[in-house]
């Protein structure tokens, strides 16, 4: 293997299956009745334009955080705040014809429809649309949206509100805002599953872990915000001069900290408590492009059952994509051509993905699909000096790479796999059987 440029692309198509969303969150009701359609921008109101809203204001928005839904470009946005929100989402720009409204109470989920542009809102003001922010769908899907969001200002948030269970340091609590360090735990961001992208100057902190996580901002005028994302979920970053405390819950009542991220001049400025970037993450996790075992690393690999399990792949004669699926109990990952780059994107338990393909293309398009490294070292967290300086921590030697094979369509027809296929009767099939199977 030869080394090569490579993208990083969306870390996961579709949730786990685990859903740690309330039944209410999970269940947003689809109909829009008349009181709601008067709180806010709709398609049908005047303020919608050509152009786009005309006559709003500009708002704050906290506590919302994100993940991925089943296919591609789909969002599904968790409202953590006190706030109902409601969402207009514009097919294609600059066109604004064929807008959808969705509307996201307070605590609730929901799942936004496929769009290039989504315009956030609270309610209106003095019958005026409130607009908090916008979120731009990657078009490729080979990056995570971009958003823009107009973050709450100090004393806007209601911190017992926020956590309510005293999780995670904030304000309010004894050993915050006091003169003395207070006693901080460290431990590993890569060990919790935590890492952060930069998408159009716009950050987001995202958990791939298996426990919930907090971001704390603090600005110059004091602290704004906290946000806790549960397993799978993202933190979008609003922009501006801040520091970013990003937690685990704590650690024999310490406040547990996995790293900061600090902002100036919209520039991400270095910390001793670094938070690892998507590469990072994925490089940890899988044998990659950019790994440093990738020229080498062929003969140490270890080879993995893809038909026990449960990684197939779907795809028909001289179409223009194809379909890998994952059925088993741990994410796997597939490396593909994307242009003249080579491309990393996760498959979650139970997931599946769809990957563009040029059915005339007359050399080999390979998707290699491959599992997570085994006997990874774990890292050092960061430590306290005497005099209270830090120490920073390291990330820990990632293991042996697995791979469970590929596939290689050349001129629209499959010329070699290792995975096996199921074609879409079969998956049809096989889920009608599973549903007649008796449930004890």
């Amino acid at each position: 293997m030869t080394t090569t440029h490579a993208h990083v692309v969306s870390v996961l198509d579709e949730p786990t299956a685990h859903d740690t969303r309330s039944p209410a969150a999970r269940e947003v009701a689809p109909h829009i009745d008349d009181e709601v359609r008067a709180r806010f921008l709709t398609p049908e109101d005047p303020d919608w334009t050509n152009d786009g809203a005309v006559n709003c204001v500009t708002g704050h928005i906290s506590g919302l955080t994100y993940s991925s839904g089943p296919g591609a470009y789909h969002i599904i946005l968790h409202n953590g705040s006190a706030d109902d929100l409601g969402v207009m989402s514009v097919p294609e720009l600059p066109e604004t014809a064929g807008a959808v409204f969705t509307y996201l109470p307070a605590g609730a989920s929901v799942d936004l429809p496929t769009a290039e542009f989504h315009a956030l809102q609270t309610e209106r003001v003095d019958g005026r649309p409130v607009l908090v922010g916008q979120i731009v769908e990657s078009g490729s899907g080979e990056n995570e949206p971009e958003f823009t969001l107009d973050g709450p200002a100090a004393g806007e948030v209601d911190w017992d509100e926020r956590d309510p269970d005293a999780r995670f340091w904030r304000p309010g609590d004894v050993d915050f805002g006091v003169p003395q360090t207070p006693a901080f735990v460290f431990a590993d961001p890569m060990a919790h599953g935590v890492h952060q992208t930069r998408v159009g100057g716009e950050v987001a902190i995202h958990n791939r872990g298996d426990g919930p996580i907090a971001v704390l901002t603090v600005g110059a005028d004091g602290p704004r915000d906290l946000v806790v994302a549960e397993p799978g979920h993202s933190v979008p970053v609003p922009p501006g001069d801040q520091v970013c405390y990003v937690q685990a819950p704590r650690t024999d009542c310490c406040p547990t900290l996995l790293g900061v991220l600090w902002f100036a001049d919209g520039e991400s400025m270095p910390t001793s408590l670094p938070i690892p970037d998507r590469r990072d993450h994925l490089d940890h996790h899988y044998l990659t492009p950019w790994s440093a075992d990738w020229d080498c690393g062929y003969p140490e690999q270890f080879h993995l059952d893809a038909e026990a399990d449960g990684v197939t792949y779907q795809y028909r004669t001289g179409a223009d994509t194809m379909t890998i699926r994952n059925t088993g109990d741990a994410t796997i990952a597939v490396i593909y051509n994307c242009g003249e780059d080579r491309a990393v994107a996760e498959i979650a338990p139970r997931g599946k993905r769809t990957f563009p393909v040029c059915a005339d293309a007359d050399t080999g398009q390979v998707f290699s699909v491959v599992g997570q490294r085994v006997d990874s070292r774990p890292g050092r967290a960061a430590t306290l000096d005497s005099a209270g300086m830090v120490i920073p921590g390291t990330t820990g030697q990632p293991g042996t790479p697995t791979n469970y094979g590929s596939v290689v369509i050349m001129l629209g027809t499959v010329v070699y796999s290792a995975i096996p296929k199921k074609n879409l009767y079969l998956a049809w099939s096989d889920r009608r059987r599973w549903l007649r199977l008796p449930h004890h």
